[in-house]
């Protein structure tokens, strides 16, 4: 309380109070004491009190300090000037608010007769003035802690917060609502929340009502909101959830609603990848049935007729010719399955990231001679024309010549496949110093844009009729775009749409001149053609029968002389007698892997210089890397190329060791 609260208040009691500092000097007094000492109320503020009293200044002096320390009211006696009568005074203490002023004493005077009764009655109302005075401030007190923790706890949780009055204007927002509305609370205090929090229909992009609208005029919680994009002040935008619910003052009327809403970005983006995730799990599972449907008929088709040729080499009256067809049909068949197989073995391997390239300097004009040779029966069974052009020697890339001639035998015999009869297949080669690019173009059937952008995914074909005339599985290209990648390269399908061809752009780096050179067994490779068979002594070791009989068969219509056992021990018991130049090998025996049996092979002095060829069906990069390891020469997949037989065995001695 200050001193001129004091003065006014005094002004109302009519008890007679003095207002009294440290030194004695009156400060200021009110009508009822200015009427008891009989001088005017401003002739007595400043004047010391012994002034005014006959009491000696020692006596005032003490009343004085006992009344600044004491906190209770202290009692005593006064003289005034003005009368005879003596009169009874109680002191009390009076601190002003400032810090820096010092307490007043606060006197009040009572004539003698009726002192009693007035100091009680004066005394219970200062002291019911005290209460309430201290009630106002316990209850600011708490009003402020309390204040304090709501802003606290608004500040830190991590949702954003706007309150807004009954007439839906902002009264109140939190740092997240200022940072994702990007307003800040001094601009958006006292205007409409519609137009600081602004919602529309993620899809519709159509103006989605205000929650705190609805609870406005509903007087209810309003659940979160679903699809709904907050556009900031600056006008990004960002999807929500959003709450709101009424704010009520304590008899339960509706004053204001508070808005609760959060940003939903990280959670969208990961339904969205669910949902991207689901759909293309469906798609594989679609690609899957389609392909089995497909691999189940491009392998029957064979069968057909592999059966059929077999069920007519049985019969005794087959002409001579006709057996001749009958066998050249069997090949193309036996060939068309062992394709299919390849492509299967090496689609796996690739995704697996199980194909180790065999790299070398490789001459692009002898790959794209043995592509065209390799796709040439498939162009010429439709009566396709192929024009080349020619492709400098000079140019080089370091690659797995095997693998670069498997990628452009695919991607010409695509072209065959898609071009009506009588089509036109191109091959163009253009380079530059860093670059070599190769074009492969077809007047046939086309795609639309759809199918260019997918059509090196793995089981994607064009749609196909029921009788599926044109085959394949659809992992030819993706085999293609592996392969090239793995050369450092690329390759991009092109189309002017249905009906108007197709063209596939392989790119590869280009090998600097300075590194080209020719290795001289890759030079005699590509330059001496296999010589005359020799007779030799083989010993075929396979457990299964009808395979080795076969082989056998074969290979002593080349002129050898063959030894047919079923395991690993036979084949120990009788090479010591027989005495073979070579052995073709298979690898899952039942008593010891051919692995195991090439190493007993290799550990006897007597086996130097012979040949060991695996023929068998694992033919994995671990696969073959294991029949290197066991000393094998050659590692042969079955069905076996029996070109590539023939060439190892016509070969001189040695001449073939240890090269997978």
């Amino acid at each position: 309380m200050t001193e001129q609260a004091f003065r006014q208040l005094a002004e109302l009691l009519p008890d007679a109070l003095l207002l009294v500092d440290g030194q004695g000097i009156v400060r200021c007094a009110n009508a009822p004491a200015a009427a008891l000492l009989q001088q005017p109320i401003t002739a007595l503020a400043g004047q010391p009190l012994a002034a005014v009293v006959h009491d000696s200044e020692a006596h005032l002096a003490e009343l004085i300090h006992q009344g600044a320390r004491s906190r209770s009211r202290v009692p005593g006696v006064l003289h005034p000037t003005s009368g005879t009568a003596a009169c009874r005074c109680e002191l009390a203490v009076f601190r002003p608010r400032s810090a820096e002023q010092a307490a007043l004493v606060l006197v009040r005077l009572v004539p003698r007769p009726v002192a009693n009764s007035q100091f009680r009655e004066l005394n219970a109302r200062i002291e019911a003035l005290s209460h309430e005075v201290a009630r106002r401030k316990a209850a600011e007190a708490q009003l402020q802690a309390y204040s304090e923790r709501l802003r606290v706890t608004l500040t830190s949780i991590g949702d954003g917060m706007i309150a807004t009055d009954a007439q839906g204007r902002v009264t109140m927002m939190n740092g997240v609502a200022q940072a994702l509305t990007g307003w800040n609370e001094a601009d958006a205090l006292g205007q409409p929340l519609v137009q600081v929090f602004v919602i529309v229909n993620q899809d519709t992009r159509e103006p989605v009502a205000n929650p705190v609208e609805r609870v406005l005029d509903e007087g209810r919680i309003v659940g979160l909101a679903n699809h709904t994009v907050l556009i900031a002040r600056d006008g990004s935008e960002r999807p929500i959830d959003d709450s709101g619910a009424p704010i009520r003052d304590a008899e339960g009327l509706l004053i204001g609603a508070v808005l609760v809403f959060r940003d939903i970005s990280e959670r969208y983006a990961m339904e969205r990848e669910l949902r991207d995730h689901a759909q293309r799990l469906m798609e594989a599972d679609r690609r899957k049935d389609e392909f089995l449907s497909m691999l189940a008929h491009e392998l029957r088709n064979p069968l057909a007729p592999l059966h059929n040729g077999v069920h007519l080499l049985l019969s005794r009256h087959l002409p001579a010719e006709e057996q001749r067809r009958v066998v050249t049909m069997l090949q193309r068949q036996l060939g068309h399955i062992t394709r299919l197989v390849d492509d299967l073995l090496d689609v796996a391997r690739l995704t697996r990231g199980r194909i180790a390239l065999q790299r070398q300097p490789v001459s692009l004009a002898q790959v794209v001679q043995q592509a065209v040779e390799a796709s040439r029966p498939a162009i010429d069974a439709r009566d396709h024309e192929l024009q080349v052009q020619r492709v400098a020697p000079e140019l080089m890339v370091d690659g797995d010549p095997a693998r670069l001639v498997q990628v452009f035998t695919n991607l010409l015999v695509n072209a065959a496949k898609f071009t009506p009869p009588k089509g036109l297949i191109e091959l163009d080669c253009s380079h530059d110093d860093k670059q070599l690019c190769l074009t492969v173009r077809d007047n046939g059937m086309g795609m639309d844009a759809a199918l260019s952008a997918r059509v090196f995914d793995l089981f994607v074909q064009a749609d196909q009729s029921l009788d599926r005339s044109m085959g394949g599985l659809g992992i030819g290209l993706t085999v293609v775009r592996a392969l090239v990648e793995m050369h450092g390269g690329s390759v991009q399908a092109q189309s002017a749409g249905p009906g108007q061809g197709s063209e596939f752009v392989v790119r590869l780096p280009r090998l600097p001149a300075a590194n080209t050179p020719l290795s001289a067994r890759a030079a005699a490779d590509l330059s001496q053609p296999p010589g005359a068979s020799t007779a030799q002594r083989i010993l075929i070791v396979d457990d299964n029968v009808d395979a080795g009989e076969t082989l056998g068969a074969v290979l002593e219509q080349w002129g050898h002389e063959t030894c047919l056992v079923t395991g690993a021990q036979a084949a120990l018991d009788a090479w010591p007698a027989f005495r073979p130049h070579a052995v073709l090998l298979d690898i899952g025996l039942p008593e010891m892997s051919g692995y195991e049996l090439a190493r007993r092979f290799r550990a006897s002095p007597e086996a130097a210089g012979m040949l060991l060829v695996a023929v068998t069906g694992y033919g994995r990069t671990p696969d073959r890397q294991a029949s290197l390891d066991a000393g094998i020469d050659e590692h042969l997949t079955k069905p076996v190329d029996m070109e590539r037989l023939r060439a190892l065995l016509d070969r001189p001695s040695g001449a073939t060791a240890n090269k997978l």
